[in-house]
């Protein structure tokens, strides 16, 4: 147990914010939650008000804790400048897209001490916050990759009350600097138990690197449509886990077989990563998946991955469903995922014929030009998370980042 605990910001009113925010002051964590975007602020604190000011979670009863439990944040602000200056962690529970803008409303207020705190880490974030906040203020500052995302959770109620299905009990972690890890694990162990070890080797690099939405969501997606075509309709929107099927676990082993050997041809060159296998992480490690169960099984029977639809909407006839190309499982996870993966793959020379074959599907529906010509180079680059977009072409630019 850290004692004393440290003073807490949350950054974002979404799913997992209001679970941090109900479960870290019930734990001792003086909490603040800096809330930007639109009227969410506004929102929560009408919505706290109605019940004492406290935050309310539901947690199934498999979890430790269970049931109900309450938290009191001491402050929930539109305005940067009133929590970030007084908080000694910043936790971002955000999606890759939301970075830049995250952290160019918050570097004013950053001071040299601080820890940021980033889940699930992926899509490039070190480089884009060396981009934003600079070498020499990332130098003062802590900054953790925390894997998966702690919580399966919704809101069932704005403001007020968030179910909670699964907290996680195992996660993996990239540390900047180095030298933070042991401190950095002592405190994602005090906040949410169970067991932390560094992902891979413990960099950031590896933190973009880990097999988890990017391999999950493109190839369930890309199976379910691969004959789907413009003018059509699919009969109904099956569920993404409980009906995935044997292609989608084929593709998504594929996909993570390829991003191993780009993580191995790194290696091979000087920058030395280690990426597993999906299912040796996520199901094995993360859930405790028996060793004899499948992709298949793990996804289809784990009770953290029920009830959740295929990111599908009603057709425009009023008969059937059709694919939602602005959905977060492209919108996100092609330029800050795959792409990401197959700038690396470029930078490595490793073929990857299934991520290529994924993301040229998905980008003519995004109408987006990222690969062409089986390299990383389309128009539209510039709006990934690619580590060319950051200028990074070439293993020695890799080596100076990483290795200075």
């Amino acid at each position: 147990m850290i004692n004393p605990k440290p003073s807490v910001c949350i950054i974002g009113g979404g799913n997992a914010a209001h679970a941090l925010a109900a479960l870290l002051p019930h734990q001792g964590y003086e909490t603040r939650v800096f809330a930007p975007y639109m009227d969410q602020a506004d929102q929560i604190n009408a919505a706290l008000l109605e019940q004492d000011g406290y935050m309310h979670a539901e947690f199934a009863p498999h979890n430790q804790p269970n049931g109900q439990i309450k938290g009191k944040p001491m402050l929930v602000s539109k305005n940067a400048a009133d929590v970030i200056p007084l908080s000694d962690v910043l936790m971002m529970p955000l999606p890759s897209f939301t970075y830049t803008s995250t952290l160019t409303d918050i570097k004013p207020f950053l001071h040299e001490g601080q820890t940021l705190c980033v889940t699930p880490g992926q899509g490039g974030f070190d480089w884009i916050a060396e981009d934003i906040l600079g070498s020499d203020l990332l130098g003062k500052i802590t900054v953790v990759g925390l894997m998966p995302m702690p919580f399966n959770c919704r809101i069932s109620e704005f403001g007020k009350m968030v179910q909670v299905q699964e907290l996680k009990k195992h996660y993996s972690i990239g540390v900047m600097p180095s030298t933070a890890f042991d401190e950095s694990k002592l405190m994602i162990e005090d906040m949410f138990g169970g067991s932390v070890l560094p992902a891979g080797k413990g960099t950031f690099l590896e933190c973009s690197m880990f097999p988890i939405n990017a391999i999950i969501h493109p190839s369930r997606l890309f199976t379910l449509l691969s004959s789907w075509e413009e003018g059509n309709v699919l009969d109904e929107n099956p569920l993404f886990y409980e009906d995935f099927t044997p292609e989608g676990a084929l593709s998504m082993d594929e996909t993570n077989k390829e991003l191993i050997e780009i993580g191995k041809s790194l290696t091979a060159r000087g920058v030395t990563v280690d990426i597993p296998h999906i299912f040796d992480w996520l199901a094995c490690y993360v859930y405790n998946e028996p060793k004899e169960s499948t992709l298949q099984r793990f996804f289809q029977t784990n009770d953290a991955y029920k009830g959740f639809r295929c990111p599908l909407i009603p057709a425009s006839s009023g008969k059937g469903f059709v694919p939602d190309f602005t959905n977060r499982y492209f919108t996100e996870d092609i330029p800050c995922g795959l792409c990401l993966y197959k700038g690396l793959a470029d930078i490595a020379e490793v073929e990857t014929p299934k991520i290529d074959e994924i993301i040229m599907y998905c980008q003519k529906y995004m109408k987006k030009e990222y690969v062409v010509n089986g390299k990383l180079v389309g128009k539209d680059v510039g709006e990934t998370s690619s580590p060319q977009k950051f200028g990074i072409h070439t293993i020695d630019d890799l080596k100076k980042l990483y290795y200075p």
